[in-house]
């Protein structure tokens, strides 16, 4: 199945694209600061300031969705080029206006808190407001805009587009990245240590180029960090998250203290394996037979996971088959990996998925169209409460895996039971646990990039480094492992974005905590987490589910269930 993007454009040459674009320009230009003096004309020139978001924001969700599929179709990235060039020209048109609110009088700011017809914009505005004391000129944020072009969003698509042309020898076979990771799961050892040598060994003879890549967009975010004052390099990424930095560092913290159950887990694995120590080749070695799951299969276990716990949530997944929004299988030219686009509150989300008919696949299924429900439902807000804030953006993804596995332990019993198990462990540890190791490893280099440009051999070392706190000295590394950090594109599009899989993680076995407790009593106010978009607070939003986001009884409360998990294998 490839996905049908003519819900939104009915190709690249529709004329609508453009002329929603020449709108937007309009609309942005149109847009007068003085009006924010008086709460009753603010009214009007915020939905004027949505439409114009929306009429901006929609041609490059699909440029970005149609280039996705055709990372090697000069058109597709022309036209990707041509769309980002006039966004920055609407976002630009935007800035006096997000400048003026930020910088506004605390008298007038109070008004625009005070007017019933703006009530249900406050948060909004409060997030506005936070960012005032980082926000520059009128023009000095007009140029980091047009500098984002030649900086971080250049080098984030040089990066897609040249490992997107990675080919790997296998068996005989060239293949694409993700099936060539997919490989490092397969049940032969010669299939995954040969698998491993492709995947690492190309990622070392490309660590040159790659690592100039990561010097430049480090280099772009620490100029930011200094041009807009922040003193902090997590402190960007707090604001944004609305958490404070303190805790960000204790969740990173409480992680690294629980890291020795990660020892303790492939140690338990070498001994399935019949080895002293977890070879680096086996981490993801499966400790049995893994079933073949067919994307029909896949899409029926899903689909029965998501009724059982909601019939809701199931009508609304069954809508991304039906409607084609999903593109299923890996092909020459599709960018690697699984994402959902949220879209608009106009338009519905999208999902891309490289299925190699596994259980791994089955469970990125689950996951992504766990966001797809997420974005659907808060599709109820408006535009500029919709989406999903970093801390909750994992909430729907990982806990419809943990609903599909749910339905699988039931299924299973005995060996296949625990096999299933130690797989959720491994999960655990892939999306908790690395995730904060990632997130060390980019601040520690980062710190190392403001003396000078890093070489490759720098960056494998603080990789190593880090590497071996986690795992301890239960896994017997190779000399290609010191590249894996090249491969993992989060460090390139984003900045400490991997802390929140953890966090967002540790919120899931919370809410999954309660979903245990309470039943089905529980699933109303759990469509109500994500029905909230960005409407309130994430501390706020998950207190009305009854959890206290970054309380020491929700770090002990999600490492307790790990350590029950872990204590429940054989």
């Amino acid at each position: 199945m490839e996905w049908d993007l003519s819900d939104l454009y009915a190709s690249p040459e529709d004329p609508r694209l453009w002329q929603d674009l020449e709108r937007a320009l309009a609309l942005a230009a149109g847009l007068s600061p003085e009006d924010l003096l008086d709460p009753r004309r603010a009214e009007g020139l915020f939905r004027r300031y949505e439409e114009a978001l929306e009429k901006a924001y929609k041609p490059l969700n699909y440029a970005s969705l149609y280039f996705a599929t055709r990372t090697q179709d000069p058109g597709a990235k022309a036209l990707l080029d041509r769309v980002r060039n006039r966004f920055t020209e609407v976002k630009n048109r935007l800035v006096p206006l997000e400048v003026a609110l930020r910088k506004l009088p605390e008298e007038v700011f109070q008004r625009l808190l005070a007017h019933p017809g703006l009530a249900d914009l406050r948060h909004f505005l409060e997030r506005q407001r936070a960012y005032a004391p980082h926000t520059l000129s009128e023009r000095e944020e007009e140029l980091l805009n047009l500098k984002a072009l030649v900086g971080r969003s250049a080098w984030s698509q040089f990066y897609t587009e040249y490992t997107g042309r990675f080919r790997f020898q296998v068996g005989g076979k060239e293949l694409t990245e993700m099936e060539v990771r997919a490989l490092r799961r397969d049940p032969s050892p010669e299939v995954r240590r040969e698998a491993h040598r492709a995947l690492y060994g190309k990622l070392l003879a490309e660590a040159p180029t790659l690592s100039a890549v990561f010097n430049a967009v480090y280099l772009d975010y620490l100029q930011e960090l200094r041009l807009r004052g922040y003193r902090h390099p997590l402190e960007p990424v707090a604001l944004r998250d609305e958490v404070e930095v303190k805790d960000i560092e204790a969740l990173l913290s409480a992680t690294e203290s629980f890291y020795p159950l990660v020892e303790r887990y492939y140690r338990w694995k070498a001994g399935r394996l019949g080895r002293e120590k977890t070879p680096s080749e086996d981490l993801l070695a499966p400790l049995g037979e893994k079933p073949k799951v067919p994307f029909e299969e896949a899409k029926a276990l899903v689909l029965e996971a998501f009724r059982r716990f909601s019939p809701e949530v199931a009508r609304i997944a069954r809508e991304f088959f039906e409607g084609r929004w999903i593109d299923v299988y890996p092909r020459p030219g599709k960018r690697g990996g699984a994402f959902c686009a949220g879209g608009l509150p106009s338009t519905h989300p999208y999902v891309l998925l490289n299925h190699t008919d596994d259980l791994d696949s089955a469970h990125t299924l689950a996951h992504e169209l766990g966001h797809g429900v997420h974005f659907y439902l808060a599709r109820k807000q408006r535009l500029l409460n919709f989406g999903a804030s970093t801390p909750l953006a994992e909430t729907a993804s990982v806990f419809a895996e943990i609903l599909l596995d749910d339905l699988l332990l039931e299924r299973l019993s005995g060996e296949e039971k625990a096999l299933l198990l130690a797989e959720r462990v491994e999960d655990a540890i892939n999306t908790l646990f690395r995730q904060v190791m990632y997130t060390f490893f980019e601040r520690k280099s980062l710190e190392a990039r403001k003396e000078t440009a890093l070489a490759p051999e720098d960056f494998h070392r603080v990789w190593q480094e880090e590497q071996r706190k986690l795992y301890g000295e239960a896994v017997a590394w190779t000399e290609l492992d010191q590249a894996t950090w090249a491969g993992i594109p989060h460090f390139v599009h984003y900045r400490f974005y991997t802390y929140s899989y953890a966090l967002g993680y540790l919120v899931v076995l919370a809410l999954y905590g309660k979903y245990r407790e309470e039943g089905e009593a529980f699933v109303p106010r759990y469509l109500r987490v994500l029905e909230a978009g960005e409407r309130q607070s994430p501390k706020e939003i998950l207190a009305e589910a009854g959890v206290e986001l970054g309380s020491e009884a929700f770090f002990r409360y999600g490492f307790g269930v790990l350590e029950s998990w872990l204590g429940a294998l054989p």
